[in-house]
């Protein structure tokens, strides 16, 4: 987690040191105030800022927030892909969550910097003020995709409100600590808003704000023939998701073997499900071959006698088999990665 600390004054400079320090972040000061682990800022501050702001994902400015503001002002687009903005006065009372509290980590970022100088943290989102949960946090941390992202501010806007939003959840979601008091069984005519987590295609609610959050559980394992066209093999995966009722977008990533790279097909399909492809060789298949039925057929041809299934496994960390098929020189096997993850902001933390 890249992290930028930035500071005007020399009393300013000695305390981005002191954070930098803690959260082994890049120190940018004025010329004179820098220190050999340092940078200089060079030119007009604003450009600068403009410069470095899509750089890290975290930016703390030791400065005031006015300073801050209009020097962000050009640059900020929206709370999904803006980075954590902290100001933190020069003597070091207060550390303020200025931009992206939730999705961006900023709330959290203050927090940390708070215990690192003994400032206290500022922290205004409202969802943290009322002590209900953020749905923002919850996707950052567990690793979710957040879908229908339209209906977000309603259906936060319902939990400040005390309104009944209504959870449908798979059932590794409902070991979260922090939906624990929310899992409830609730007539669906007095539900005000809903909140699916959940890896299948849902029927959507008629009427009623909702959000999906989409857990990253799958792998898909593909073994195929020579030249293979990506609509053949799109088709068949899609056809297998759709009789299964699970959402592509749960897809985390595609394996298989390494001779595989450069096939069209296989690369032009997780380019079109926007998803990472993962590569084995021959050996490292063979480690968990003899879980697997052997196909002679395969090992005459690639040398070891499973491809699709093998793959899987390993990238979904001995996960659970939930498909097999195979049609027309293809081979797809699914797998679920069962349990909760944890993608939250570990190096702040």
């Amino acid at each position: 987690m890249r992290i930028a600390i930035i500071a005007l004054t020399k009393n300013a400079s000695k305390l981005a040191n002191e954070i930098g320090t803690k959260l082994k972040g890049d120190v940018y000061v004025k010329e004179k105030y820098t220190t050999p682990e340092g940078y200089a800022i060079e030119g007009d501050f604003i450009d600068f800022v403009h410069k470095i702001f899509r750089k890290y994902q975290g930016l703390v400015f030791v400065m005031a927030t006015g300073i801050v503001v209009r020097a962000i002002a050009g640059v900020v687009k929206d709370k999904f892909t803006d980075p954590a903005v902290v100001v933190v006065d020069e003597k070091g009372k207060f550390a303020i969550s200025l931009l992206s509290g939730h999705v961006g980590g900023a709330n959290r970022l203050a927090l940390k910097v708070a215990s690192i100088i003994g400032a206290q943290p500022v922290i205004t989102t409202a969802t943290d003020v009322e002590g209900v949960i953020s749905l923002d946090v919850i996707a950052k941390d567990y690793g979710y995709q957040i879908e229908n992202k339209e209906d977000l501010k309603k259906v936060s806007a319902a939990f400040v409100n005390g309104e009944n939003v209504r959870f449908i959840l798979d059932e590794d979601a409902k070991k979260i600590p922090m939906l624990k008091d929310y899992v409830k069984n609730r007539d669906d005519r007095q539900v005000d808003a809903f909140v699916y987590i959940t890896d299948k295609e849902i029927k959507k609610p008629l009427g009623k704000p909702y959000v999906i959050l989409r857990p990253k559980n799958i792998v898909i394992g593909l073994g195929c023939k020579k030249g293979i066209a990506f609509e053949d093999l799109f088709l068949f995966v899609s056809e297998t998701f759709k009789k299964l009722n699970l959402s592509l977008k749960s897809i985390k990533s595609i394996a298989t073997i390494d001779i595989k790279k450069e096939e069209k097909g296989i690369q032009q399909l997780a380019k079109f499900l926007k998803v990472p492809l993962v590569f084995y060789t021959k050996e490292d298949l063979k480690k968990v071959e003899d879980k697997f039925p052997i196909s002679d057929f395969v090992f005459h041809t690639v040398g070891v006698g499973s491809v699709a299934r093998p793959s899987a496994y390993l990238a979904s960390s001995g996960g659970k088999e939930i498909a097999y098929l195979k049609k027309n020189g293809m081979t797809l096997t699914i797998y679920k990665k069962e349990g909760l993850t944890w993608d939250g902001l570990k190096s702040w933390e």
